[in-house]
């Protein structure tokens, strides 16, 4: 009886369909693995890539780059942006019966993340669903405090006799930082010597003992992590709201082959960026008299696309698409007196053609994409192929290469501050060009290794110009604009594998990466990357009482080794490349315990457990630790009625 309730309940979720508009299509996954363990987290997505920051609901930095996909000009700050949910990222459902997921986690003191989906369908063809995802957490460290909501409600609508479609969707997100640009120099000291400091003499000279050693003293105040000063107190924020819709309308169709259809698609997004310093920090540099810093810019993004889409049978699918894309960009004026034409606000306005086709011949599909802009200012040029397929048993593999030309995005060209440095507009800034070539090979679920070579011309990027050798950079943050014209070499090899015995299973995760840049005397290491990253899990799965609770509990291992790390800058919401110092090399352990009854799923986390005796030499960026040893609790709750 028990069996056969277990393959009704597969069954049933296999009905309950998730579509996106880039056509992937997934069905309700109520199981418990490894693979949900790795993306219980904020993003609620695998962040093996990335390195978080010491209060949830914060931004992340990066360990590796992807730079295969393909995007157009934006806003930028993209710190802001990880967690934030881009249109490709709403689902349109379809459900035979109202269906509720219920994700909740604990935060970092005073909060919790809860993010609540509920789906119905009024009728076969009608689907409503609304989501929210609501988090406030305080946070271990002095003024880090971070709290967003984030509304998504999408719809779809199909007729009966199949031939018309509406998607529809609106956002409505707005994400709140408190905002300290790391600790100072000093509670940096502090942090990292915990719990063991020398003892200093009036003259501020280390005492030496009569064994030759320093006298030191035990304190453990400062693992009370509240007390550790910061740079700046200051508040950043991104607000904004998004209309999109998709009609189409099968105009020719045989059998199950859309003959001819035609899809209007329109996308309206208004985005706010506000940073706030009512302290009047001078870390970002001088400010005009009788200012309070209060910066804000706007971004609104309207486009308009058509698409023809046919599928030939014979020749494959094919479509073609036209979009013309409005932005406006505007920056706070503050009240001086500012001599000459200062620009505030950028209009433009870019015209794209594109070409897809995708077919199958037998056990491979072929895949080619083409976008080429009409006008040379705010280009995205794009052209690509991916080849898929299976020519032995268990064994598959996938090549792709592209080649990219891009502008900028709009804070590299345009940026307003009331502090004096942060404020720039480059006209004379060349368009980012990449090309690369891809190799993914897999055999079954057990090991898939992935290669990426990748060339990249006029890397524009922040940098940190303050003067590292007489102490500037610990006490200023003055970022500027820069290209790399010249050519990088930027490749990685990733190994992943799954190795099962009997309950117990090993899960390895490792990428090798290495950049080729030739640097002059005033030219600085960019994409800096650690050279290995790994993850390891150990883990043991078990059904207990009579099948009715299924369990998975191990440790899982992270490391990096030591590079250049990028540092948050919360003024630009923008990662700032510097060459003054390093971080990595520490271990993280967490141990796991997570369980499933029916349809729930409930997670507990040890993170960090070994963060009291490795060394306190963990970090996420160069001025911002990472999180002490914590406790997590959390749970994925499915309803299907």
């Amino acid at each position: 009886e028990k069996e056969s309730e277990n393959k009704k309940d597969t069954l049933t979720t296999d009905y309950y369909k998730i579509y996106f508009l880039n056509g992937k299509v997934e069905s309700v996954d109520t199981s418990l693995n490894i693979y949900k363990d790795y993306k219980f987290n904020f993003l609620r997505d695998d962040s093996f890539d990335l390195i978080s920051f010491a209060n949830s609901g914060h931004t992340y930095n990066k360990l590796s780059y992807d730079l295969k996909n393909f995007s157009k000009p934006d806003i930028g700050a993209r710190g802001k942006h990880f967690h934030y949910f881009e249109k490709e990222d709403i689902g349109y459902y379809n459900v035979p019966t109202p269906f509720t997921e219920i994700f909740a986690k604990s935060t970092f003191e005073q909060g919790q993340i809860l993010d609540m989906l509920v789906s119905v369908n009024l009728s076969p063809q009608y689907n409503f669903t609304i989501a929210h995802k609501g988090y406030k957490s305080l946070g271990k460290y002095m003024y880090t405090r971070s709290r967003g909501n984030q509304f998504r409600l999408s719809s779809n609508f199909n007729s009966k006799n199949k031939l018309t479609q509406w998607r529809f969707h609106l956002t409505s997100q707005n994400i709140f930082n408190q905002e300290t640009a790391g600790l100072d120099p000093d509670s940096i000291y502090f942090f990292e010597q915990a719990t063991d400091y020398f003892i200093l003499d009036d003259d501020g000279k280390q005492i030496i003992n009569e064994d030759g050693s320093f006298k030191m003293i035990e304190y453990d105040g400062y693992l009370d992590r509240s007390r550790l000063g910061t740079l700046i107190l200051a508040e950043g924020s991104l607000y904004s709201k998004r209309f999109f819709s998709d009609f189409q309308k099968i105009l020719i169709k045989n059998k199950n082959r859309n003959i001819l259809k035609v899809n209007y698609q329109f996308t309206h997004e208004y985005k706010k960026i506000d940073f706030t310093d009512d302290y009047n920090s001078i870390i970002f540099g001088e400010i005009d008299e009788g200012i309070t810093v209060s910066d804000q810019s706007r971004f609104i993004e309207q486009e308009n696309k058509v698409i023809l889409s046919s599928d030939l049978n014979k020749i494959g699918k094919l479509d073609f698409q036209y979009s013309l894309t409005n932005w406006s960009n505007n920056f706070k004026t503050y009240d001086t007196e500012n001599p000459g034409n200062i620009i505030y606000d950028l209009e433009e306005n870019q015209s794209n053609i594109s070409i897809n086709w995708i077919k199958t011949f037998n056990k491979y599909s072929f895949e080619f994409n083409f976008n080429n802009s009409l006008k040379e200012n705010f280009k995205s040029d794009y052209l690509s192929f991916n080849i898929k397929g299976n020519p032995i048993k268990n064994i598959d593999f996938e090549l792709s290469s592209s080649l990219i030309e891009k502008s900028p995005n709009f804070n590299f060209i345009l940026f307003r501050s009331a502090y004096k440095p942060y404020n720039w507009y480059n006209t004379e800034l060349n368009n980012e060009k990449i090309s690369n070539i891809n190799l993914k090979i897999s055999f079954k679920e057990f090991i898939v290794l992935t290669g990426d070579y990748n060339l990249i011309d006029n890397y524009t990027f922040f940098r940190e110009s303050t003067n590292a050798l007489t102490g500037e950079t610990d006490f200023n943050r003055l970022a500027i604009v820069e290209q790399y014209n010249d050519e990088i070499k930027y490749y990685s090899l990733k190994l992943y594998s799954k190795v099962d015995l009997g309950k117990f299973s090993l899960v390895n995760t490792a990428k090798l990466q290495k950049k080729e840049q030739s640097l002059s005397l005033t030219d600085l290491s960019t994409i800096n990357v650690p050279e290995w990253i790994t993850r390891n899990t150990i883990m043991y799965s078990t059904n207990v009482f009579n099948n009715s609770l299924f369990i998975q509990t191990g440790i899982t291992f992270n490391y990096f080794t030591k590079y250049y790390a990028d540092y948050y800058n919360p003024l630009i919401s923008e990662f700032v490349t510097q060459n003054y110092r390093e971080i990595g090399e520490f271990p993280r352990f967490d141990f796991f315990f997570n369980a499933k009854i029916q349809q729930t799923r409930v997670f507990i986390k040890v993170e960090h457990l070994n963060s009291s005796f490795t060394g306190y030499d963990y970090y996420s960026d160069p001025f911002s630790p990472y999180r002490d040893m914590s406790i997590r609790l959390g749970l994925v709750w499915n309803f299907f009625s």
